[in-house]
């Protein structure tokens, strides 16, 4: 009892730290991406996003490797079983410099002929998308040798370090975008190099830090086979799941450039940057519980790592809701004000994009628990086979319907069958109850959502455009979803406790 109380208090102190590390890169990100939009203009925008678009086709092993080191690492952390420990982050780091050279060979490969032969790009540009895409290749292997040692920073629970390091990245960026307009030469090329840079020197901080401060993380020259094809069996269904979302997430932003051009993958960008502010709110809760999930598991402590993902599934869409509702209603005063100008079609954009992340929430901590049981075959092929199914379906959709936001929408319609499939699959894996996720997590933030929507969405709607409407909604959302939250949205014990800690907090 000890210890799990010692655990949650752990996870809340890292939760702290990464929400202190979310509103400062938060901030700078904001500023810094009105910065580079303006430097680079709506054409130079959009191909640096589809550029990195198809650069990302290939980075799915990114996560996937990410994915399984992260899971080894944490699962034999659990075990204190250290000598082991060393074995696999050697083997990990092993797999990831080959790997590393097999992102550069594809490419150097496929990834060029595309470039070459299929990418739309706006006369007189095709120079700098060619550098470009040479800058977005070393990024992309440079990061993947690098995951080892950013994955045990994490395993390890040191948030404190982890927020540092990445604070520190977004003000290189801010600097990045700042002395863009003082550039001489081509800007997107200087842009492209200048962003290798910085994550050169964030891999580099984060490299150092692991082998110095943590006692299993060392590269030792050992090479057990049963380990290697074990992580690499591994790996390789979580990369038939990646690749397949990625495929299918990739794909909407080249489907958009081949039918609307670079403007439109310039809307898409912006709502990217909007929706990676927003999971910031649910990453950081999650971030802080996936350790636990996963020790909880290698400890065989079932019944916690179930209430570990009831809960983180609850606190993750509360989180996001909170954020994404006004967003969903203002967003056209946020771009003005945030942006000036912006590309046709951001607005729908980002209100689909939002309503997406929310409902994508969901997904993490059932995938955690997934990843911490090691049976991730059947998993990764149903989620695999769906998004590859959904790429044909989301084609047709825009050809017959030639509006670009129906690509989100057929995210949408993928991420809701991905969540019947999960229900079903982590309860035959793990013996999670059906019923009883329905009614801890379903029907809990089904209830949110009618019942708190209802004032702010009549208030959008009665009221003028501006900075009052503005403050009034996002008030009305914030107190609507936290009483919705606290009377319908978690269970009695939740609401003692949270009591429990205003009253010592008032106390002190």
């Amino acid at each position: 009892m000890e210890s799990i109380t010692t655990d949650n208090k752990r996870i809340a102190k890292n939760t702290v730290y990464m929400y202190i590390r979310m509103f400062i890169t938060m901030l700078i990100g904001l500023y810094t991406s009105r910065v580079v939009l303006a430097s680079l203009g709506f054409d130079d925008y959009g191909l640096y996003n589809v550029v990195g678009g198809v650069i990302a086709m290939f980075s799915f092993i990114n996560g996937a490797l990410s994915q399984t080191t992260s899971r080894y690492i944490t699962f034999y952390l659990g075990k204190k079983d250290i000598p082991r420990l060393r074995e696999v982050f050697s083997t990990g780091f092993y797999i990831h410099v080959l790997l590393a050279l097999i992102i550069v060979l594809l490419g150097e490969t496929v990834g060029l002929w595309y470039v070459n032969n299929k990418l739309v790009v706006p006369d007189g540009r095709f120079q700098a998308a060619f550098w470009l895409y040479q800058f977005t290749v070393l990024t992309a292997a440079a990061n993947i040798i690098s995951v080892p040692f950013n994955a045990s920073i994490i395993s390890h629970e040191k948030i404190s370090a982890y927020a540092i390091i990445t604070i520190a990245e977004s003000v290189l960026k801010l600097m990045l975008a700042i002395s863009l307009v003082h550039v001489p030469f081509d800007r997107l090329i200087y842009y492209g190099a200048a962003i290798l840079l910085i994550q050169l020197s964030y891999n580099a901080f984060g490299w150092i830090y692991s082998t110095k401060k943590f006692e299993g993380i060392k590269i030792i020259r050992v090479f057990d086979k049963s380990m290697f094809k074990e992580m690499f069996g591994f790996t390789g269904w979580n990369l038939l799941g990646n690749f397949s979302y990625m495929f299918f997430t990739q794909g909407l932003n080249l489907m958009l450039n081949s039918f609307f051009g670079t403007a439109v993958n310039a809307a898409r960008g912006i709502a990217v940057q909007v929706e990676g502010v927003v999971r910031g709110f649910a990453t950081n809760v999650q971030t802080a519980i996936n350790p636990q999930i996963v020790k909880s598991y290698a400890q065989g402590e079932i019944e916690r790592m179930f209430s570990l993902v009831f809960a983180s599934s609850r606190y993750c869409f509360y989180l996001l809701f909170l954020i994404a509702l006004p967003l969903i209603l203002e967003a056209g005063f946020v771009l003005n004000i945030w942006l000036g100008e912006y590309p046709e079609h951001t607005i729908n954009f980002i209100r689909i994009t939002l309503i997406n992340l929310t409902f994508e929430a969901l997904s993490t901590p059932m995938f955690m628990s997934n990843l911490a049981s090691g049976k991730v075959k059947i998993y990764q092929i149903c989620m695999g086979v769906t998004s590859l199914v959904f790429i044909p379906l989301t084609y047709f959709a825009l050809k017959l319907s030639l509006l670009p936001e129906m690509v989100f929408i057929c995210l949408f319609v993928l991420k809701v069958v991905e969540m019947i499939e999960r229900i079903f699959i982590i309860h035959a894996q793990t013996g999670m109850s059906r019923m009883l996720y329905v009614k801890k997590v379903l029907l809990n933030i089904c209830l949110v959502v009618v019942i708190s929507s209802v004032a702010p969405t009549v208030l959008h709607s009665v009221m003028c455009p501006g900075i009052i409407r503005f403050l009034v909604v996002g008030l009305t959302c914030i107190l609507s979803i936290g009483l919705t939250v606290f009377l319908l949205g978690i269970n009695k014990e939740e609401r003692v406790i949270f009591v429990n800690y205003l009253k010592n907090k008032c106390r002190r």
